[in-house]
């Protein structure tokens, strides 16, 4: 789907991104990026715009036939009918399969904010900026949506099996004993980065492991820090497939 054509829709409706955001149950921001075509919108906000607004799905889709689907668009110079009829078919046909697959979902889809990124590599401050957003089915969560937080992979230090550009969902823990031997995310002095953590309790020491043996572990010593922080442990990774 183009952007273009989500934000004419939304011109004809005259709506603000942040009311179309909030009848669709997205951020407003996910609308605006949907419009410069930074990210795609699902097959849930498609069905929400062609049930809540009527809209065209074969229209949204491939930019061909009328932006609303109701009768006032049907025209009635016998050339046109049966391309008409066409668009109809298939316009019903694409409403089948989102209303399908919305139905075998066990709940809606939570559209997720990347708030910043999470070092691979050197811990690296995050920005708390939206970056784009990451739908993601609720069954897979067990708890609160505050408990978790997604964010992107800048590094190399975590592959092969974290690359660089992968985004992660974090969820929050602080039980460091539970914890240690997981890849978790950790704040060093207002930083953050994404390691294997393991305690040695005899030292008392940190240390942060990389996966890529061309890093260095990290070896923390809690004394010499003002902020050692354990954020949680990734729970969901996502890779774009190119």
């Amino acid at each position: 789907m183009n952007g273009q054509r989500l934000k004419a829709l939304r011109k004809a409706l005259k709506l603000s991104q942040v009311e179309l955001g909030e009848a669709l149950k997205i951020n407003a921001s996910a609308i605006s990026q949907m419009e410069t075509n930074r990210i795609r919108p699902s097959l849930d906000t498609l069905y929400a715009l062609s049930k809540n607004y009527d809209a065209n799905l074969h229209w949204l889709i491939t930019g061909e036939g009328d932006m609303f689907c109701g009768k006032k668009n049907q025209h009635l110079d016998p050339a046109k009918t049966k391309l008409y009829q066409l668009q109809q078919l298939v316009n019903d046909q694409l409403r089948q399969i989102t209303q399908v697959q919305h139905s075998m979902e066990d709940g809606d889809i939570i559209d997720l904010p990347v708030t910043g990124e999470i070092a691979a590599g050197p811990p690296i401050e995050t920005s708390g900026e939206v970056l784009e957003t990451v739908g993601i089915r609720r069954s897979l969560f067990h708890g609160i949506e505050d408990d978790f937080m997604c964010l992107r992979v800048n590094g190399r230090s975590m592959e092969p099996d974290i690359k660089h550009g992968d985004v992660i969902i974090v969820r929050a823990s602080n039980d460091w004993n539970s914890l240690s031997g997981k890849i978790c995310a950790v704040r060093v002095d207002g930083s953050i980065t994404l390691k294997t953590m393991n305690l040695d309790y005899a030292k008392q020491l940190i240390f942060l492991l990389s996966i890529n043996e061309a890093f260095q572990p990290i070896v923390i010593d809690p004394t010499e820090h003002q902020d050692i922080t354990l954020l949680g442990y990734m729970f969901i990774l996502f890779r774009k497939v190119q």
